[in-house]
């Protein structure tokens, strides 16, 4: 579905769930491939970390394409600003968060710009510089958290987080290759 344009996860359940706020919706998105087209995963997955850093340098002022769940993030969007236009920014019910293995310093401006350009605020963006999202999604406590690549899914239901898979772009054609040499 996702590469049909349309939105599309499948929801994973831990075990144990992580207590989660009572009074704010906080929901946590993958930047690649979830909120941002593939495009500068394909790079890494093709090229290696160096040649995706100098892939981000080289379009650094040039947006990234939407992904499949950029509409949900502009919903939510509006859902806040109504709440800011009543006075509710600092105590707002709904709080989002960009989690990615980017980094800040070098591919994170990026991101940055797009949805700067594109008119969405992420109240909290994490730049992970390749670490585990797992323990930094223990810390925000979601209440859903979307990815495209299982193992950051996995890695947030073992912490106790309600996660879910965006079927979509390159890391599905690598995550079928590991199935299949699984099977055999």
């Amino acid at each position: 579905f996702a590469s049909s344009g349309i939105a599309a996860a499948t929801m994973f359940m831990p075990e144990k769930l992580t207590e989660v706020s009572e009074s704010q919706l906080r929901v946590a998105f993958d930047g690649d491939a979830v909120l941002f087209s593939d495009e500068s995963e394909r790079i890494f997955k093709a090229h290696g970390l160096d040649k995706f850093f100098e892939h981000e340098r080289e379009n650094e002022d040039t947006l990234l394409d939407h992904g499949p769940l950029k509409g949900f993030l502009e919903a939510l969007g509006k859902l806040q600003k109504k709440f800011y236009a009543k006075g509710h920014r600092l105590d707002c019910p709904i709080r989002t968060f960009l989690v990615t293995a980017r980094s800040a310093a070098s591919s994170g401006i990026r991101a940055l710009k797009t949805l700067r350009a594109w008119g969405l605020e992420i109240d909290e963006a994490l730049f992970l510089a390749g670490a585990r999202k797992g323990p930094m999604l223990e810390k925000i406590r979601p209440h859903i958290y979307f990815d495209d690549q299982m193992f950051h899914v996995e890695g947030a239901a073992e912490m106790g987080t309600i996660a879910a898979h965006v079927p979509y772009g390159i890391a599905q054609k690598h995550n079928a290759k590991q199935n299949t040499s699984v099977k055999k």
